[in-house]
């Protein structure tokens, strides 16, 4: 198997994975959100060659949601805004916390303007509950990164 197909693969389990650990999840969507998925959106930023993975199962799995377009759309912008961003700052710590204030900025406007939940409410509940999975995820990652994923450091 070339190396180009085997990032294929490991881009198709990662999207799997952050599907099924979003879609299985009661409280993974809407103003209150634990999603353990989250801890797998850190990946990245260790290896950019798992962008379109993590990108295309956001997708598919905030299609689930009860917005659903509107709330692909709101991930995925999510996710091309941090990933660029972490284009210019490669420290994973600080890349987690900027990913999750983008996430409570971008989903808290989305639920303002949809469903008229108090912004400042969505952006902190959503910002720190995602904050928990990213650091979480960042310090698996960085530990035992290499051990699940190639290329992790």
């Amino acid at each position: 198997m070339t190396i180009k197909n085997k990032m294929l693969v490991y881009n198709a389990v990662l999207a799997a994975v952050y599907v099924a650990l979003t879609v299985i999840n009661p409280i993974g969507t809407m103003a209150i959100q634990l999603r353990v998925s989250e801890m797998l959106a850190v990946i990245p930023f260790f290896n950019r060659q798992f962008i379109p993975g993590m990108i295309l199962g956001l997708a598919i799995a905030n299609f689930f949601s009860p917005l659903g377009l509107i709330d692909v759309a709101t991930g995925v912008g999510i996710a091309a805004i941090a990933y660029t961003i972490s284009y210019f700052i490669r420290n994973v710590w600080i890349n987690a916390i900027q990913y999750s204030v983008l996430c409570g900025i971008f989903v808290g406007l989305m639920l303002l303007m949809v469903l008229g939940v108090p912004f400042w409410f969505s952006f902190v509940t959503i910002t720190i509950s995602t904050l928990i999975m990213t650091l979480l995820g960042t310090f698996l990652f960085s530990k035992i990164g290499g051990r699940v994923l190639p290329g992790l450091k």
